[in-house]
């Protein structure tokens, strides 16, 4: 029966809360949820850390915490390697469904940050593209804005 199996379906679903934690340690889990498939962590994290937090602070750590990544080895599946594609991967989803977050004109010190991070770590990935495209597009509206303003100030 189709209800039955999905009746079934639901039953197995975990379901996740996040009820107390220091901001460290939410951050620090972000690449083991990455890594052990709990995108959902990623997901509600990168949703609801604006209730208790800046952007600018969770770059901060997840930066301080996941710093300096050593180039791609030539072993697929290496820990630096699997660490590079966690980071990757949430930054992205960061930049694709929150992009509102880095936007901080006139100096977008958050989307900067975010770029050089990935220009060191990940130089010509999609990630940097992608970076360096909102960063383009955020100070050329920035731009347009001022000019607009500054026509009607005369």
């Amino acid at each position: 029966c189709e209800n039955e199996s999905a009746l079934n379906l639901y039953e197995t679903c975990k379901v996740r809360t996040v009820k107390a934690g220091t901001l460290e340690k939410l951050v620090e889990h972000l690449v083991p949820a990455f890594h052990g498939s709990d995108l959902s962590y990623v997901t509600i994290f990168l949703c609801t850390y604006r209730a208790f937090t800046t952007t600018q602070q969770v770059l901060d750590l997840l930066f301080k915490r996941y710093g300096c990544i050593l180039p791609y080895s030539d072993e697929d599946g290496d820990p630096q390697d699997q660490l590079k594609n966690a980071i990757s991967s949430i930054l992205g989803t960061w930049l694709d469904q929150y992009s509102e977050d880095f936007c901080q004109p006139p100096d977008f010190p958050c989307l900067k940050q975010l770029v050089a991070y990935v220009q060191l770590n990940m130089p010509g990935s999609d990630l940097e593209r992608r970076a360096h495209l909102l960063l383009a597009q955020l100070e050329h509206a920035e731009l347009i804005e001022a000019e607009l303003e500054g026509e009607e100030n005369r």
